[in-house]
Order: structure tokens, then sequence, then C-alpha cells
């Protein structure tokens, strides 16, 4: 390579780039349907088609007959029916992937523009290192049309901001695209937000103020920037639901607001990444890295920020760190915007690395070495992802959804919120009680809704005021409906009739499901080893939600035979679950011990210790095991709820 004339390595290099970043993006945004928003945004759009018309209040849902739905996402879902209607499930993943391509690239591209090749190549690193890191809290949703709207907005701004009123189109282009944005998703006032800031910076840069860590502005784009704004502001008023989808954004950062509201507590997205992590580790573990990293290279290398990128900074730090839901925005704005700040500081550190090793490219080199290994890493989690555009194996009933479309079942039915768009698009008879779009709710009403599973008995008046002929529950992901599902199996009013332990469907009438006898196991058990085969990681987690199923429901015999051909730490939890349950303490807390004195830090077992100790009587004996346990994982719900039991007797 070092006989390569220094322009062709460099077009070379920029090429290079700019295909690790497409390649990359394209191999981490492809993969199964893991949020069930996309069916009901599938399901409004199938509607405007057939109606002709756009919706104006709610006409799918029990529990919001009838009131004002302001679907300000209605351009999305006419493109994202339009495109599952031409090529199925699999044509929408590989258009969320194509759309998230684009963005970064854009991006990218916008991060070489005002930096540099310098900028560039940190662009991609960071670009693609953010997708990597918050990939999960990307799912087919309008925000994906968000964050394209976000790069082209802020490539545009940074011309501007650059040539002033040379850049007198962008006065056309960004409000066409203010109006499209303010179609699809309700984050479009984060357009006009954008072009607030530029107009912040170039303002007071043209006061004076140019203190470090502050870079100089051009006065030039004062005028322009506040003709975009006022542009940008009137076409956000052009919506089909005018000054309501305006207000409607704000209604939904309040909701977010960390506090004591049940949205912000109790809507996983919703809850701050730095409370999540005492829960959920694994989901939000890598944002105090990023964060650390960002203030060591600012006081490495004491960049000069301009000040409208440093605003951009705070700004989408702080919406992140209200909700997790809003890593990814941060993420996505933050990788140009510091790549442009410090690629200055970065050349400069270029230096000795050349003198140590007298290569010319080796900084390109290792730039794209790493974007090699970024690429790399993405494609081995594409490859452990199951089928492109089919749902993520137990996320959603799809059992379920398939019985009651062929007894062809209609009318009121009942499922979790999460479910519940699924569910009418699956069978759009049916007419579930509540999902997702909870801004169709108060806050009293969806505490209320979540009491159900806190109090199951208070679900028996509420079917019968709702008529309610089906219910569809899963065990898991999360767990809040066991107990629901514990009420219904021993009600005389419900039947269950379909299980295959993720999943269960109780119906008004029908045969119920004999799990007390050996044959319906056995028959269930073929059907998990039809659709997951005899190994591997489903076919074993297929396995342990139906033992646990059978733990909770009171056939701990039956759990067992069902964990036999399992030898996972699991599996072994729940045996010393099912011996617990059996009414055979002993074999429960050997088995837990054995499990203890393999990982003296394991919550699990030492919870169940505690549960066999309470219910023998031993006080002081399960208090020890808890205050241990919570010792260990301060926030673990079981050990929780139990020492709140304790303290109450």
């Amino acid at each position: 390579m070092s006989g390569i004339p220094g322009d062709k390595w460099a077009r070379r290099e920029r090429l290079l780039v700019f295909a690790a970043v497409a390649l990359g993006t394209f191999m981490v945004s492809l993969g199964p349907i893991s949020d069930g928003d996309i069916y009901w945004h599938l399901a409004a759009g199938r509607e405007i088609v057939h109606q002709r018309a756009l919706p104006r209040q709610d006409s799918f849902t029990l529990s919001a007959a009838g009131r004002p739905w302001i679907d300000v996402h209605w351009l999305f879902q006419l493109g994202a029916f339009a495109v599952w209607a031409a090529f199925g499930f699999f044509g929408l993943a590989v258009a969320k992937a194509v759309l998230l391509t684009g963005g970064a690239l854009i991006l990218t591209w916008a991060a070489e523009r005002s930096g540099g090749a310098s900028a560039r190549a940190a662009g991609a690193v960071a670009m693609l290192g953010g997708l990597l890191l918050d990939r999960h809290l990307l799912p087919m949703r309008p925000m994906l049309v968000t964050l394209v709207f976000l790069a082209l907005f802020l490539l545009v701004l940074e011309q501007v901001r650059a040539a002033g009123t040379r850049a007198r189109w962008a006065w056309i282009l960004l409000p066409l695209l203010q109006v499209a944005w303010c179609n699809c998703q309700g984050l479009a006032p984060l357009g006009p937000a954008l072009v607030g800031i530029y107009l912040a910076g170039a303002y007071l840069s043209s006061r004076g103020f140019r203190r470090w860590p502050c870079a100089r502005e051009e006065r030039a784009s004062v005028r322009p920037l506040a003709v975009l704004l006022a542009l940008c502001v009137l076409a956000s008023f052009v919506t089909p639901y005018g000054l309501d989808a305006v207000r409607l954004p704000l209604r939904l950062l309040a909701r977010i607001t960390p506090g004591h509201d049940v949205f912000s507590n109790a809507v996983a997205e919703n809850i701050p990444p730095f409370v999540l992590q005492r829960t959920a580790p694994e989901l939000v573990w890598h944002l105090k890295w990023v964060l650390l990293s960002v203030a060591a290279l600012l006081v490495l290398l004491r960049p000069r920020f301009h000040l409208a990128h440093l605003l951009i900074f705070l700004a989408f730090l702080a919406l992140a760190l209200m909700a997790n839901r809003n890593l990814p925005l941060f993420y996505w704005v933050s990788a140009p915007l510091l790549a442009i700040t410090l690629a200055p500081g970065l050349g400069r550190l270029a230096g000795p690395l050349r003198r140590l090793l007298p290569w010319p490219h080796l900084p390109r080199a290792l730039v794209l070495v790493l974007l090699g290994g970024q690429v790399v890493f993405a494609g081995w989690l594409q490859r452990r992802e199951t089928a492109v555009g089919r749902p993520t194996p137990f996320h959603f009933p799809t059992e379920s959804a398939r019985r009651l479309a062929a007894l062809h079942l209609a009318g009121p039915a009942f499922a979790a919120d999460q479910h519940g768009g699924y569910l009418w698009f699956s069978v759009p008879g049916l007419r579930p009680y509540i999902d997702t779009r909870l801004v169709l709710h108060s806050g009293e009403e969806y505490a209320d809704y979540l009491a159900l599973f806190d109090e199951p008995e208070r679900f028996d008046a509420l079917a019968a005021s709702m008529k309610l002929g089906a219910v569809v529950l899963t065990t898991a992901y999360p767990d809040r409906y066991l107990g629901l599902i514990w009420h219904l199996a021993r009600s005389a009013d419900w039947r269950l009739v379909y299980t295959d332990g993720y999943e269960v469907l109780f119906l008004r009438a029908g045969p119920a499901l004999a799990l007390g006898e050996r044959t319906t196991v056995d028959a269930i058990l073929s059907e998990l080893v039809a659709r997951f085969g005899l190994g591997g990681e489903l076919a074993a987690a297929a396995r342990l939600h139906f033992a646990r199923l059978l733990v909770v429901l009171g056939y701990a015999q039956q759990a067992q035979y069902v964990l036999a051909s399992l030898d996972s730490r699991p599996a072994a939890h729940l045996r010393a679950r099912a011996h617990f349950a059996a009414g055979e303490p002993a074999a429960a807390e050997t088995l837990a011990r054995i499990l203890l004195a393999q990982e003296p830090r394991d919550v699990r077992s030492l919870t169940l210790l505690a549960e066999i100790a309470a219910a023998r009587g031993q006080v002081n004996q399960a208090t020890e095991h808890l205050r241990r346990a919570l010792a260990i994982n301060p926030y673990d719900v079981e050990a929780r709820s139990l020492s709140e039991r304790l303290v109450r007797r």
C-alpha cells in the first residue's frame, strides 16, 4: 500500500469508510420484529386504505373506543402498509435497514463536509459503535424516519452555518422536510428545535460569546437561520390534525419526565437509563462508559465547540437521561457533531503515532481496521438473529392468534397492552381491551389496567362489563401476568384451551387442557419440538417457559418431567421451585444450597431459601437470606416483595 499515491489512498480510504458504514449499519439493522407497535401501525394503514380517510377517533380497542385519536403517524403508516402489501414483513425489515443505512451515510457525509477526513473517520466509528450498542432500541417504528430527518436537518444546517446567505435553497428544502416529518411522527418538533439551536449559537457568537470551549461562528448565518426557523415552525402546522398535532408532542414529553407519573415509572422505555440500570443493566450499561470516554477525550484534546453543537449535545443528552428510549437519538446526533469537534485534536494525535511507526497512512489504516472489526461484529450479531422479518420468538402470542383466526372469533378480547396491536392486525375481528397507544389514556386509567395483574380478582368485574370472550396472555417478557393466569386457570368462567408454555389462551367455552395428564404434556412438548427442534437455545427456552407455567399452575411433577432433559442452571432453579411447590421443602432446600455453593451470589437461590424458611416459620433465618440477597441486588423484585411480606407479618 505504500506504493499508492496519497490522493489515490485518500479516495480509496473514503470509499472504504462509507462502505463500512453502509454495510455495518445495514447488517445491524436487519433482523426480526421485536416490537409490537408496527402491527397497529400496519392495521391503521390498512384501515386508511380501506376507508379512504384518516382516523379521527379510536375504533380498535375497548378501553379507548370513540375517543379522539390524533394519528400523527398516518404518512408512515401508509408507507409501511404499502411496503408490507407488496413485499411482506421481509420487505419491511429490508426497508428499515435501508432507511437507517441512508441516515448513517448522510451523517457521515455531514461530518466530512464540516470537519474533513478526520471527522469522517471518527464519525463513522462513533456512528457504528452507537448503533451496535443500542440496536435493541431501534425497532421497526416511526422513529426510523425521525433518524433520517435528523440526519438531513444536520447536513443542511451545517451548510447554512458555513455558507450563511449563500444557502437560501435551504429555505425551501427544510420546510418541505418538516411537512413530511410532522405527518410521520410526533418527534417532528425536533426539526425546528435544531434550527433554533443553530440560530442561538450564531446569534450569541455574533454578540461576542466566544469563550472557551466555543469556536468562532459565521455572523452571516443569523438571518437565514431566523428565516428557516419561522418557515419550519409554520410547516409544523401543515397536518390534517392542525393545532392538536402540534400540541401532542408536548403531552408526550410530559409523560417521560421522571417523577411519580405511572407512564414514566411503569413503561420500560420511559424509565431513565441510570434507574433502569438497577434492574436491567444489560440494556443500558454502555451509557456511563460512553459519557466517560467523551469526557476523557474532551479533557485530553481540549477542543473548541461550535456553540450549536455543544447545545445540541447537551439537549439530546438531557432527553436520553429522561428516558432510555431516547438513547438512540443521543448517539445518532452526537456521533457526527463530536467527530467535527474532536477532528483537529485527533489529527494532532496522529503526529506522534507516525513518528513512532514511520508510515504516513498508519492512522487511516487503524481506522479502517476498527471499522472492519465493527462490521464483522455486526455480521456476527446478524447471524445470531432469527429469520429476518419474522416475529422474535417468545415476544408475541403468535400461536394463540392463529387459533383465534381459525375459530373466526370476533368481538371483545383481553391481552397485554404490547400485544393489543398484534391481535387486531392478525385477527381483524377482535377488539382487544388495550394497546400501546397510551396517549389515549390517562395515568389513572393505565394504573387501573396495571392493577389487574397485582389484584387479579378485579379482572372478573372487567370481563363481565366488557363481555370479554377471549384472554391472551404470556408468561414472560415481562412476567407480571402470572398472577392473572393463575386466577383464570382456577375460574369456573374460563377454559385454558391452548398453551405452549409461553402464551396462554383462555376462552369462555371449549375443551380445557388437562395439564395434569402426561399425554397432554407430551403433546405440547411434541409441538415445541416441531417448532424449535430438539436442541439449541430456543428449544431450551421453550421448555423452561412450559415448566415455569406448570409450576405456577400447581403441576410440579409435570414440570419436573419437562425439565428432565435440561441441565442448565435456570432449569435447576426451576426444579428447586417445583420441589417447593410440590410440598417437598427439604428437596428444594438441598438443591438451592447446592446452587448457592456453586455461586455464592445467586440471588434466586437465596430468595428460595428465604421462602422455605418463612414457610417453616423461621423468620430470622428468612430475613438473613433476604439480607444477603438484597445486598447483592438491592432491586431484585422477588426478594423485595418477600421482604415486604415478612415486614407486614
